[in-house]
């Protein structure tokens, strides 16, 4: 299995898909290629990907697999294209490498001082989790758990409390992440799981959406409310009817042509089994993030970051004709590397911002991209969402806002996947930054790392997990996509936060 085709939580295909398309498309094997030519095809359906994005040996790589491309995608209209000419025009104008910053955060130590803790979850377990996520204790009062983790790789679900350890509570295929919620109105939160269904890229239907019902005892019963769709990333519990019970708004990552949102409406009785009726509101491929967004006028809706070429999010909110999309942001380039995305009010301006995470490198297997880290995408109300830059994190594939510091301001915590940098991480003048927070001072963002050298981390969580009254780091350690898969060794690590220095 080479780099290229392997994915940890998008887990699919070559974010230049559209270029192999466009240039099938406008291009004939007698008309030698041209700036013009090369230019006009590349930004037909998305924005021209310059040859400075890529080191020059990559793109014959990434070239011959677009010629793949249009051959699967026939729908399309596609046919072959000169390839040699194509890659030719490319190698000549792309750098030998792309520039490297031998660190990205301040040298001197930060101003918070953390103590690293290393988690077992036991068996089955090992370093394979995908995502963590918040949850509240209230879910299983004899845990108190605080997190919940899928592991991707062996399909095991666990919850997590620093005083009483991990808790198994059932399996799924491969879940990629853990959303809480009341779905079924008894009173007791239940955990809405999206199922990948196949770690790797596949058009095939095999994902799902589960929900591990909570009996109350401190037992779970694994449902599925969605099945036979592509591989699904995210699965978020909403009203978005406003009835008074929690539909469920699932991004749906696919690979290529079996992707997109749907809403499930929740039309489960009282007492009775699950039932939702699924309404797909997009078939557009590479979901991999849903967060709920609401605007003035427009009601509750969702969000959800679309990877791959696409690299754009769009808002979901219900109208007369049923649910529309309105695209909000798109990246300036088909090689962004979207991979997460949250939302926040970073300005105090009392509507939602968003925080979107990029630095997915396994489309191309380059583990360095000088723009990969961390945007601000500051909501501007009528004027749109402007990009404000929070900074550079190579490998960047989760972020949160939060309070770290305690001084009243949000700040942002960021965690890095590089499973191509291999473990040790060699000593010398440079270093990885694996978990870094960004403190906020006025309109500055200081880069202070965590943790350097781990770049293994493909979710993370920040919550006071010893009830100190600082917020502290969970992050998720992954290495199910080393070059040697790794099944044993510790699954989390907790950064618990002791204050200023």
């Amino acid at each position: 299995m080479d780099r290229v085709t392997r994915r940890t939580l998008v887990l699919g295909s070559t974010s230049l898909a559209a270029l192999a398309l466009a240039l099938a498309l406008l291009w004939r094997p007698s008309e030698p290629p041209s700036d013009e030519r090369v230019r006009a095809a590349c930004s037909s359906c998305h924005a021209f990907p310059t040859p400075d994005l890529l080191p020059r040996s990559v793109w014959r790589q990434q070239i011959e697999h677009m010629s793949f491309l249009v051959g699967y995608l026939p729908e399309q209209g596609g046919e072959s294209f000169p390839v040699e000419e194509i890659v030719a025009w490319y190698e000549a104008r792309a750098p030998e490498s792309l520039p490297f910053e031998k660190a990205l955060t301040r040298d001197e130590p930060g101003p918070l001082r953390f103590r690293r803790r290393s988690v077992l979850l036991g068996s089955p377990g090992g370093p394979g989790i995908a995502t963590v996520e918040r949850v509240e204790p209230s879910l299983l009062p004899s845990l108190a758990p605080q997190i919940a983790a899928p592991h991707m790789a062996n399909g095991s679900l666990h919850l997590f409390s620093l005083e009483r350890g991990p808790w198994w509570i059932g399996d799924a295929g491969h879940p990629a992440r853990i959303r809480s919620g009341d779905v079924d109105g008894d009173g007791r939160i239940d955990l809405v799981v999206s199922d990948l269904g196949n770690p790797m890229p596949t058009d095939d239907p095999v994902g799902r959406v589960l929900v591990a019902r909570n009996g109350g005892d401190g037992s779970f019963a694994v449902a599925t409310i969605l099945a036979q769709v592509g591989r699904v990333a995210d699965a978020v519990p909403i009203d978005l009817d406003g009835d008074g019970d929690l539909d469920v708004a699932a991004g749906v990552f696919g690979w290529l042509r079996n992707g997109g949102a749907f809403v499930l409406h929740n039309e489960t009785p009282p007492r009775g089994s699950l039932r939702f009726r699924p309404e797909q509101v997009s078939r557009r491929a590479g979901a991999v993030a849903v967060v709920p967004f609401a605007e003035p006028g427009r009601g509750l809706g969702f969000a959800v970051a679309f990877a791959q070429h696409h690299e754009l999010v769009s808002a979901f909110q219900a109208s007369a004709a049923g649910f529309e999309e309105r695209v909000l942001w798109r990246a300036p380039h088909p090689n962004w590397g979207t991979s997460h995305l949250s939302a926040a009010d970073l300005d105090g301006d009392s509507d939602l911002d968003f925080l979107l995470a990029h630095g997915d490198t396994l489309d191309d297997g380059v583990a360095f991209k000088p723009w990969h880290g961390v945007e601000w995408l500051e909501n501007r109300g009528a004027e749109g969402f402007v990009d404000r830059r929070i900074g550079a994190l190579y490998g960047a594939h989760a972020a949160e806002a939060a309070d770290l510091d305690g001084d009243g301001d949000l700040d942002v915590v960021a965690c890095g996947f590089l499973p191509q940098v291999e473990l040790p991480v060699a000593r010398g003048d440079a270093r990885v930054d694996s978990v870094v927070w960004f403190e906020r001072r006025g309109a500055e963002w200081i880069p202070w790392a965590i943790e350097i050298n781990h770049p293994r981390h493909t979710g993370l969580a920040v919550v006071d997990l010893d009830g100190d009254g600082r917020l502290d780091v969970v992050t998720a350690i992954n290495r199910a996509w080393d070059q040697t898969a790794v099944e044993e060794g510790p699954a989390l690590e907790v950064w618990l936060n002791r204050g200023a220095r």
